[in-house]
């Protein structure tokens, strides 16, 4: 019987995986199970009754599934407007902080004019500031405008934030000024120099600040908290937070309501990761 060549036993044993390669790669499966841990829980325990939660020793997998407790979300505790507000809040802010972030970011790295450090400085050190300490003056010009309690309340303040005029302008920066300067001549506006030029060039970098931004929105909670009141306008943050009732607190229901909060975001990260990511590293690697 013919003995295998030399040359092929040393490819075969190259192309096993090491032992280190091997360990390190259980080490990772370990720790990545062990932060998996948390969410499996909040899932199984959505589907327990009550008195199963806090049974000692706990118990792992529902001995009766209880689907009753989505279903009692979305019928008498009015879950399908809750999301609604979520989506439209989240939406609408995604989409207009993109549009002026992306405006300031262009603005900031291809237009020279009086005050332009000093103003990108401030902009910056803007961010140093806690958004706490603004809420009591933005909460009395909010009751003027006659914002509170209003869903626009909380898609209005954060539009124009300074993160997302650094992370655009970074991007930005990267668009050659040969192509302004040609449309220009052919007698483009500046903005439809921003809409047909900048905007195609910067789109992935787009794609993940606005999941950023519709991921920080939906997990809005302080500042929804504060100015909604009633039950018609809440996100789901916020709804959460008001199925908190003492000692008798629905936490199956809790639970629920939380596997529901976070299945919109695992699909968008999920459907967006190569945008996200690519988008990230590529704003690192500009300006």
């Amino acid at each position: 019987m013919n003995s295998p060549a030399p040359e092929l036993m040393g490819k075969n044993v190259k192309s096993l995986p090491s032992v280190r390669a091997m360990v390190i790669f259980l080490l990772f499966l370990g720790f990545a199970l062990l932060l998996m841990f948390p969410l499996f829980w909040m899932v199984s325990s959505s589907f327990k009754d009550k008195s199963e939660i806090f049974l000692n020793p706990p118990v792992w997998v529902p001995t009766l599934w209880h689907w009753e407790n989505y279903t009692e979300l979305f019928t008498d505790r009015n879950y399908g407007r809750v999301l609604y507000n979520s989506f439209f809040a989240s939406g609408i802010y995604t989409f207009g902080a993109l549009f002026f972030c992306s405006l300031a970011g262009f603005a900031f790295a291809k237009y020279n004019f009086k005050g332009k450090a000093v103003l990108f400085l401030i902009v910056l050190g803007s961010t140093m500031v806690p958004a706490e300490s603004g809420m009591i003056p933005l909460f009395v010009i909010y009751r003027e405008l006659g914002l509170i309690d209003n869903i626009w309340g909380i898609i209005l303040p954060g539009l124009a934030n300074a993160f997302g005029i650094f992370f655009m302008r970074q991007y930005c920066s990267s668009i050659h000024d040969e192509l302004l300067e040609a449309a220009r001549v052919d007698g483009c506006t500046e903005f439809r120099i921003f809409f047909t030029i900048a905007l195609p060039n910067i789109r992935p970098a787009m794609a993940s600040l606005g999941i950023i931004f519709f991921v920080n929105q939906w997990n809005n909670f302080l500042w929804p908290m504060v100015i909604l009141r009633s039950a018609e306008n809440m996100t789901i943050a916020v709804a959460i937070r008001g199925l908190q009732e003492g000692i008798r607190t629905p936490y199956h229901l809790i639970m629920s309501a939380s596997v529901v909060s976070i299945v919109p975001l695992i699909l968008i990260v999920f459907l967006f990761q190569k945008q996200l990511i690519s988008g990230l590293m590529d704003g690192s690697l500009k300006g």
